[in-house]
């Protein structure tokens, strides 16, 4: 991760929180870190089983996604997000990624961790961060192949309708050093 980047995984860490004088406000903070936690668990599982629509969901309309690391795109409202799901480019400098057909043949599996999650002040605002790892596999037996990156994702949240949605989040990742995101 470059300089740059890491900043803004650590920006989020800095950020300060009011703080929460009454119980019920400190229970209102519990129940929607608890429920942007699940939003983030959400993200992993829904990607590896790829299932788009339960995943956009949990998007705002004007979802914005940006790639940063190797891979280099942004993305914003659903309907492009979906599409770019659905048939993955992963554009990055320096070399072309496998095509989608090949891609969407792998299993995948998100292993997110470190999550921090800080509320906004005014109660419908949020952001977090979390580390991953993501395992790709295809084949089996003597053509069984393994490949792993990781990365960071830096999400931002919106309460809609009593909902914690993703607005807006950057992937850093290290997917181009991913022997199976590699070019063939």
């Amino acid at each position: 991760m470059q300089d740059q980047e890491l900043e803004q995984v650590l920006d989020v860490f800095r950020q300060p929180e009011r703080p929460r004088s009454t119980v019920e406000e400190r229970l209102t903070a519990l129940e929607d870190k608890t429920a942007i936690r699940e939003v983030i668990m959400a993200y992993g599982y829904l990607c590896d089983a790829r299932r788009w629509d339960e995943l956009l969901e949990h998007y705002t309309d004007d979802i914005e996604r940006v790639l940063g690391g190797t891979l280099t795109e942004r993305i914003q409202g659903k309907q492009a997000l979906k599409e770019v799901y659905e048939a993955p480019v992963l554009p990055r400098e320096g070399g072309e990624a496998p095509p989608a057909a090949q891609l969407n043949t792998y299993e995948l599996r998100h292993l997110i961790v470190g999550d921090m999650v800080r509320l906004g002040d005014d109660g419908t605002t949020a952001r977090a961060v979390a580390a991953y790892s993501m395992v790709a596999s295809t084949g089996d037996g003597a053509d069984f192949v393994r490949g792993q990156h990781e990365g960071a994702y830096v999400f931002e949240f919106r309460k809609v309708d009593g909902r914690w949605k993703v607005s807006h989040f950057t992937v850093f990742s290290e997917n181009a050093r991913n022997p199976l995101f590699a070019s063939r």
